[in-house]
């Protein structure tokens, strides 16, 4: 390649470029030559020594180095180079070149050899062909940069959706799991009310209350327990495994009962039965599983449901919430229907010529209405005495 051939150095600053010889003569020359053809910033040196300080001081972009120096060689220098600024380049020139001084310096890093005496033009070609292959070497190692760069911004990028993916993730499945259980306990309620709603009379309405539970939640000793002038009075019990006789009844109302109206919701296992209830209670109800409920409308004490059966078949949380989800539903039903059977109490029904079958009344020619009959049931069946139909 001729020197009009050789690569010209464009968009970028000017290199950097350290002489290091020796002898003056040499050193004054080279630096004379590239002053006068390329537009760099000089730095000589003429020991290892100074070349030594200068590589920790400044920044270089080629090394040109002489094989022998007074302090030092070249290919130390080399080496030098290659730790403190492995970016930086490096030609190496020697007035008793061999083989094996050039396969050597190009083992140690150098980028290309010249041997002494070479001409202005081929010492000019030489070190633009080296700061031409280093800016291209730089270009690509600054794209190389900028693409770790990017590729771990991405990174940091996707780790980051990939959290908000995950947390929003969380969210959905937080939101699905609320929704699930708000329908649920919606389920629930309309369940319930549908069949309480049905009832033709509050001993009716115990019936089907008891029955729709023992079928959600399962067979159960159940106790309701309606509102009186003092306390509670029991108005529906339906036997499982104990019966309610009178001993068990009063021993709840003393102990059971309270705890209830003050806790709201009730779940003992049997050991907590022999902790917390009174010893009567504790010994009719040993290796029981109980779970009470407080019924209130519009903050007033209206009912109190309880189940009880054996430790075996403890309740579960399920059966928790679904009482926990009933008892507002029986507490507005049960203050509808005592409203309606005082609303009932002007009904002409309630006439005392009524005989049973037909208002008497002289000044009415209307035809005489029939009693209202109770309808048949499926959840009748305990007030009939009959087994559970299932």
């Amino acid at each position: 390649m001729s020197v009009a051939e050789t690569p010209k150095l464009k968009g970028r600053a000017p290199p950097r470029i350290l002489v290091v010889d020796d002898e003056a003569a040499v050193t004054d020359l080279l630096g004379d030559v590239l002053g006068r053809n390329l537009d760099c910033r000089l730095l000589t040196a003429s020991t290892y020594a100074q070349a030594d300080r200068l590589l920790q001081d400044q920044p270089i972009d080629l090394l040109i180095a002489d094989l022998l120096l007074p302090d030092g060689s070249g290919d130390d220098l080399l080496g030098l180079l290659h730790q403190r600024q492995p970016r930086a380049a490096a030609v190496v020139i020697t007035g008793a070149p061999t083989l094996d001084t050039a396969v050597a310096a190009l083992r140690h890093g150098a980028a290309d050899f010249l041997a002494k005496p070479f001409t202005a033009e081929q010492f000019l070609h030489c070190i633009r062909t080296v700061l031409h292959r280093q800016a291209a070497a730089a270009k690509n190692e600054s794209r190389i940069d900028r693409l770790r760069d990017a590729v771990r911004r991405l990174n940091e990028s996707r780790k980051l959706v990939s959290k908000k993916v995950d947390l929003l993730c969380n969210d959905l499945i937080n939101a699905y799991g609320d929704l699930s259980r708000q329908l649920d306990t919606v389920r629930i309620s309309e369940s319930f009310r549908g069949a309480i709603h049905a009832a033709d009379d509050l001993e009716q309405m115990l019936c089907h209350a008891m029955d729709w539970m023992l079928r959600q939640i399962g067979y159960a000793n159940v106790a309701i327990w309606l509102a009186s002038e003092p306390g509670f009075q029991l108005g529906a019990y339906m036997k499982y495994t104990i019966p309610g006789d009178p001993p068990l009844i009063e021993a709840m109302r003393g102990g059971l009962l309270t705890m209830i109206a003050r806790e709201g919701m009730v779940h003992l296992s049997p050991t907590e039965v022999g902790q917390k209830l009174t010893a009567e209670e504790a010994r009719l109800l040993k290796d029981q599983t109980v779970l009470g409920a407080h019924c209130t409308y519009l903050g007033e004490s209206l009912a109190q449901i309880v189940m009880f059966r054996e430790a075996t078949k403890p309740f579960t949380g399920a059966d928790i919430a679904t009482l926990r989800t009933i008892g507002p539903v029986f507490a507005v039903t049960l203050a509808t229907m005592v409203r309606q059977d005082a609303d009932d109490a002007d009904d002409p029904n309630d006439n005392p010529f009524y005989d049973g079958g037909a208002i008497m009344d002289d000044e009415d020619d209307s035809p005489p209405r029939k009693p209202r009959k109770r309808r048949k049931d499926d959840a009748d069946w305990w007030k009939r005495g009959e087994e559970p139909p299932f």
